[in-house]
């Protein structure tokens, strides 16, 4: 199956210090980090290339071990599906 690239934003609803979002949103970045899936961290999200199933799985891991820690977040997902397949070093080589 081809690859795909999803964007996964992970955001805090119950948190009232910035230093207590940071530290959950470091919690889930390192889930993603954990995967072995390739990922590119961004300042409001962190994008993840890989199979479909792949992600759905990640994010549905993602879900589950942060209902542990944090008692309200929204959890989003946004996803580039291309027929043929689409990477992240091809949506981003015309910035780096």
């Amino acid at each position: 199956m081809a690859k795909i690239t999803c964007s996964i934003k992970f955001l805090p609803l119950v948190a009232s210090d910035t230093a207590t979002v940071y530290a959950l949103v470091d919690e889930a970045i390192n889930i993603i980090k954990n995967s072995g899936l390739k990922y590119l961290v961004g300042p409001s999200e962190t994008t993840v290339e890989g199979e479909f199933e792949e992600i759905v799985e990640l994010i549905k891991k993602i879900g589950l071990e942060m209902q542990d820690d944090c008692e309200r977040f929204v959890l989003q997902a946004s996803f580039d599906m291309k027929r043929e397949g689409v990477t992240i070093d091809e949506k981003i080589r015309n910035y780096r």
